[in-house]
C-alpha cells in the first residue's frame, strides 16, 4: 500500500491519480496527507510515515518541489529531517518535481485542453525549464480575461487524469523517478 505526503493536498491529490494511473490500480487505497508549504513537511513527514506505516503503508512517496534549487539539495534536505525523527524506510522515494509539480502538468498541453476545454497553450517543449510553472500556467489562462481558467488546486488532479504519461516522462525527468518507483512496487 502507498502513502503520499506532500507541500499541500492539491499535490498530494494529483500524485494519488498519477499512481493510480502509473500502477493500473484505479481503486488502490491510498493514505495520503498534505501539509502547509515545505516547512511543515519537512518538520512532520517522519511522525506521518510512521503512522502510515503502522497502518499498512508499505511505499512511500515524499513530494517537495525544487522552486529554483538544485534537487539533490532539495532531496536531501527532505531525507534528513525525516530521518531526524523516524528511521527512513527502505521503499521510501523523495520526489522533486524540478521547479514545481506543475511542469508535469504542462508538459502535456492536450491533458489540459481535455481537463478545461476552453484553455488552450502551446507545447512546452521543456517543461522543467519554465520558471514558477505553477504561475506561469495561470498566467497563460488569464490572458484576455479577467479571471484565469485554471485554477492549481481545482484543475491539477483532473489534467493529471488525462495525462500522457510517457510524453511526460520523456520531458520531465523527475517525473520518470516516480515512474520507476512506482512501477516497481508490488
Amino acid at each position: 500500500m502507498f502513502a503520499v505526503l506532500a507541500e499541500d493536498r492539491s499535490d498530494v491529490e494529483s500524485l494519488v491519480v498519477l499512481i493510480r494511473r502509473i500502477s493500473g490500480t484505479e481503486n488502490a487505497t491510498i493514505q495520503r496527507k498534505g501539509f502547509s508549504g515545505c516547512g511543515e513537511l519537512c518538520r512532520k513527514a517522519g511522525s506521518h510515515i510512521r503512522d502510515f506505516a503502522e497502518k499498512g503503508a508499505t511505499h512511500f512517496i515524499v513530494c517537495h518541489d525544487s522552486d529554483g534549487n538544485p534537487p539533490a539539495d532539495v532531496r536531501k534536505k527532505v531525507r534528513e529531517s525525516i530521518e531526524a525523527r523516524f528511521d527512513m524506510p527502505k521503499d521510501c522515494c523523495i520526489v522533486v518535481p524540478v521547479e514545481e509539480l506543475e511542469a508535469w502538468i504542462i508538459a502535456d498541453e492536450e491533458a489540459i485542453r481535455k481537463a478545461i476545454p476552453t484553455l488552450v497553450i502551446g507545447q512546452v517543449a521543456r517543461p522543467e525549464a519554465v520558471p514558477s510553472p505553477k504561475e506561469w500556467l495561470v498566467d497563460e489562462s488569464r490572458r484576455g480575461r479577467s479571471r484565469p481558467l485554471y485554477v492549481p488546486t481545482i484543475h491539477n488532479a483532473k489534467v493529471a487524469e488525462h495525462l500522457d504519461l510517457k510524453k511526460v516522462e520523456q520531458k520531465c525527468p523527475s517525473f520518470g523517478e516516480l515512474v520507476q518507483f512506482v512501477r516497481k512496487a508490488p
